[in-house]
């Protein structure tokens, strides 16, 4: 397995697997199975969806646990 502590904080782009959005966001936390980011752009789409509205509205300051089985790609920037 890769290490992946290194990508905390880092700013990523990232697509699920079959999907065809594309979002960015700010890598929060690293765990084994995934990540927690920071994704405004998503959230913002979250909450324009009248499935979902009622339940992200209720939460501050938002991340979203993204396992890394459910990603297509996660870009960063080379250091």
């Amino acid at each position: 397995m890769n290490d992946k502590a290194h990508l905390r904080d880092k700013q990523v782009v990232f697509r699920f697997v079959n999907s065809a959005g594309v979002f960015a966001g700010v890598v929060k936390l690293v765990e084994a199975d995934g990540f927690w980011i920071e994704s405004p752009a998503l959230i913002e789409q979250m909450r324009n969806d009248a499935a979902w509205k009622a339940e992200v509205q209720q939460i501050d300051a938002p991340l979203f646990f993204v396992p890394t089985s459910s990603l297509m790609y996660l870009i960063v920037t080379k250091e």
